[in-house]
């Protein structure tokens, strides 16, 4: 939640308690299936530099500052120089049941004072690649560096042309921040640098899905996983966030297999809608200088609705349960929220933080919104009572032929969004069937404006919620 200050600008969180990290030590550090062991050039060489030579090429070396190398004198002298770092802490990854070294990465780019770190030089073998060590050396050096060391932030950074590495990225749980364009000189070549990072808020819930993936029932008698990393069966919060949630990324499934039975495969970008109806927003605030409008709010809160629909297009598509937990988590926050909006400054200033991070990380941020929502105006019940009297309408526009132009949003003298207004305040809000209350009331109110040329399509019956079908 985004605090203010006595000049009521928006500040990050109080961190009164505060102190310096301790740097990452020499440390063993023991899982299920391998170990992490600080390079010792002694005793991990030769199984280190067998490993890496039953590679059938040097490609796994492309986006490192080092290698392939041609010797076993070239490559001893790279594990003295990262043994030796004092900047950095690399650790073999070595296998549990054979004491064999498979690999290394590091923590680096150490800094104590702000709580951040990085992993990095990730150099697996084949024989390391896509295996349960693989994921688990991550688990072990990321629960190191949050739990045991109590860093706040843990990232992770790579070319921008290394598909691989930003996929293990996305797969291990790291959140996509941006690109630093022309970071980096190596090996003769200019380099994009793409951002990614763990927070410690973040780190519970990946931490589970962690332990529950790396779980020996996890596997097959084969070996073979049964459910992929951040997939296994996690406990989702069940406030009101979380019931709210459930109930409108239903109702969201619904519309958009109405719009498109293959939205899930179509490549939406819903980042740039989000963008544009931020645009929209902005336009009902009262900051241009060259044109005297008033604000209007209630306009204002109806396109947040709009952004909250491809919002939960984005969620939906990304099927990632750690989102879902941290969009149920932000709306509990609206439950005790005040139904009283801030001054338009604050609003503008929250409406942009919110559209700059939707552009930087091509993804519907729940949390900025949430606070974007809460300056508006709105609690959580008005937040959910008016997106599922957007989504029926949405809904009745797609049953009445909105793709092909058949559909009137002119109804009488009036547009089907007074209508709904209209109708929102006559029908219960408590009940659990709300939104098909409104969806029929909808229907029956359309009905009654249209008839002749329009009747077949208008007075087909509306099918079943997706729930009960």
């Amino acid at each position: 939640m985004v605090q203010l200050n006595d000049y009521h600008q928006p500040i990050g969180p109080s961190l009164p308690h505060w102190q310096a990290r301790p740097r990452p030590t020499r440390c063993v550090l023991h899982g299920k299936y391998c170990r992490l062991e600080a390079v010792n050039p002694e005793q991990h060489g030769d199984s280190l530099y067998e490993a890496y030579s039953s590679a059938n090429d040097g490609r796994d070396w492309t986006y490192l500052s080092v290698g392939p190398f041609t010797s076993r004198g070239q490559f001893d002298q790279h594990l003295h120089t990262i043994s030796q770092a004092d900047n950095a802490v690399h650790y073999a990854v070595v296998e549990q049941a054979t004491g064999r070294a498979l690999g290394t990465l590091s923590l680096m780019r150490i800094d104590p004072q702000n709580g951040c770190i990085e992993v990095g030089f990730v150099a697996w073998s084949p024989a390391l690649k896509q295996t349960r060590m693989a994921t688990e050396a991550h688990y072990l050096l990321m629960a190191y560096a949050i739990d045991g060391l109590g860093y706040r932030r843990y990232e992770w950074k790579c070319d921008t042309h290394n598909a691989p590495s930003q996929a293990a990225a996305r797969r291990l749980g790291f959140r996509y921040e941006g690109i630093f364009r022309q970071a980096i000189v190596y090996k003769g070549r200019s380099r994009d640098t793409a951002w990614f990072s763990i927070t410690d808020t973040e780190w519970p819930a990946l931490k589970a899905n962690f332990q529950a993936w790396l779980a020996p029932e996890n596997f097959d008698e084969q070996g073979r996983q049964k459910h992929r990393l951040g997939q296994q069966e996690t406990i989702i919060p069940a406030g009101s966030g979380a019931r709210r949630l459930k109930q409108m990324l239903t109702l969201q499934t619904e519309l958009n297999h109405l719009i498109d039975p293959n939205w899930r495969v179509a490549k939406q970008d819903y980042y740039r809608a989000i963008w544009l109806e931020c645009a929209e927003l902005a336009n009902y605030l009262d900051w241009k200088w060259w044109q005297h409008r008033e604000r209007n709010l209630p306009q204002l809160q109806l396109e947040l609705i709009d952004i909250l629909h491809f919002g939960l297009c984005d969620v939906l598509r990304a099927n990632d349960l750690l989102r879902e937990q941290e969009a149920a988590t932000a709306l509990d926050q609206l439950e005790q929220a005040p139904a009283n909006a801030s001054d338009s400054a604050t609003l503008m200033t929250a409406l942009e933080h919110f559209a700059l991070r939707v552009l930087q990380t091509r993804q519907f941020d729940f949390s900025s919104f949430v606070q974007l929502a809460r300056l508006s105006g709105l609690t959580l019940d008005t937040l959910y009572h008016s997106y599922a009297g957007k989504n029926a309408l949405n809904r009745l526009r797609q049953l009445r032929g909105y793709q092909h132009g058949h559909y009137h949003k002119q109804w009488g003298d009036q547009q089907d969004n007074e209508h709904l207004a209209r109708l929102q305040s006559q029908l219960p809000a408590e009940q659990d069937n709300y939104p098909e209350l409104i969806l029929h009331a909808l229907q029956d109110s359309y009905n009654s404006f249209f008839s002749g040329g329009t009747q077949a399509q208008n007075s087909a019956s509306l099918p079943p919620p997706l729930s009960l079908r």
